[in-house]
């Protein structure tokens, strides 16, 4: 005659629209992890995006990253690598298309795609407002490679480096070295050299590397997700 206890179901508003989170087969079963542990702070998650927002469910979280994006119009805050990491905005209009300077690169508003990931990662939970994160503890570190339109393999493999707590050249080391590695990025293509190179370094360390791998349906699994 065994006892049974509740699940660990949080309470944030729209926690009942994330799906990913549930147990199912499409989903990462983030209830059944939560009863086990819902997280630790000696976790550093470092998301590889465009930049990051102030946020109230990212309160506290949340520590200080880099923009690694060198081309100044790619950037658009109006310089290329600094320490700031904050999305400015990756909106493209139409006479940025016409410009040349965004080739392939489609009319649209700003994703503040970053922000969003972070509060996947780890938004604060169970605290009756906004989204559930997967770790409820975990801090975040904000590293900028996705500008308007796209992001430069060169600008995100030393991120990736930095991130890890590898030197790189012209910047500061990061005093916060990251257990995991997000890349909610991706392109067509077979694995290159120089991100097989850089995630070996990286792997080596420690660090686990999580990249995209199903946002084209029916397509081969994309880099650096193939690496």
């Amino acid at each position: 005659d065994r006892r049974l206890k509740r699940a660990a179901v949080p309470n944030d508003t729209f926690v009942t629209s994330q799906w990913y989170l549930t147990n199912d087969y499409a989903s990462v079963s983030a209830y059944g992890a939560w009863n086990i542990t819902t997280g630790s702070s000696s976790v550093v998650v470092a998301v590889l995006d465009t930049g990051i927002l102030p946020h109230p469910d990212l309160a506290g979280r949340v520590l200080p990253g880099y923009d690694f994006i060198s081309d100044v119009d790619t950037a658009n805050d109006g310089d290329g690598r600094d320490p700031d990491p904050a999305d400015p905005g990756d909106w493209v209009t139409q006479t940025d298309i016409e410009s040349g300077k965004f080739p392939d690169c489609e009319k649209e508003s700003s994703s503040w795609h970053g922000t969003s990931v972070a509060g996947i990662v780890a938004a604060n939970t169970n605290n009756a407002f906004a989204v559930a994160g997967i770790d409820w503890a975990a801090r975040i570190l904000p590293v900028r490679v996705l500008g308007k339109c796209f992001g430069q393999d060169s600008d995100i493999q030393a991120a990736m480096r930095w991130a890890a707590g590898i030197e790189v050249a012209g910047v500061p080391i990061n005093p916060n070295p990251a257990k995991v590695i997000n890349l909610s990025l991706g392109s067509t293509g077979t694995c290159s050299n120089g991100y097989q190179t850089v995630i070996n370094e990286v792997v080596a360390r420690g660090v686990v590397v999580v990249a995209a791998a199903g946002n084209s349906a029916g397509e081969p699994v994309g880099t650096p997700a193939n690496c």
